[in-house]
């Protein structure tokens, strides 16, 4: 059963209901007891679910573990590591273009999910502009660790998506 459900989780986001619901069973493991009785819960779900090194058991949550497995067919766009599978989502969504510039609406349940993901690359990566033609200015990490535009400036630009 984990393996089916890793597979869904690496092409389709999950619903916050579904997740809540896998937590449930994870923790029902844990925390049964001999029959129909419960073991007192000492410690949240939430701490049992951090890293040992934080001081939990390292458990990985159902939506993190959704975000990650999605994030890297992300992660494959940008490395260009795809093979025909990646040559057919060129052609249909980016027209020739970046990932920055691909097509956000329409398409496939998958892509829609691929592109709800862009701000997660977005925070764990930077930007090597070279031409300059598939960066975005305001958007994209290429002069330090912050993106260039400051939310003010932001929210009154007239094109978000320039290079």
């Amino acid at each position: 059963m984990t393996s089916l459900l890793m597979y869904l989780m690496g092409f389709y986001s999950l619903n916050e209901s579904l997740h809540h619901n896998i937590a449930k069973y994870q923790s029902r493991f844990f925390w049964a007891g001999k029959g129909d009785k419960q073991k007192y819960h000492m410690v949240k779900w939430s701490e049992i679910c951090k890293p040992k090194d934080q001081g939990g058991l390292g458990i990985i949550s159902s939506k993190r573990m959704n975000i990650a497995l999605l994030s890297k067919w992300l992660w494959r766009i940008t490395s260009g590591e795809g093979g025909l599978w990646l040559d057919i989502i060129r052609a249909k969504y980016f027209y020739g273009q970046g990932l920055a510039f691909a097509q956000r609406s329409g398409g496939s349940q998958f892509w829609q999910t691929i592109i709800q993901l862009m701000p997660a690359l977005r925070l764990g990566s930077s930007i090597s502009v070279g031409a300059g033609t598939t960066t975005l200015f305001g958007l994209d990490r290429w002069s330090g660790a912050q993106p260039f535009w400051f939310q003010p400036l932001f929210n009154i630009c007239a094109d978000s998506s320039l290079t």
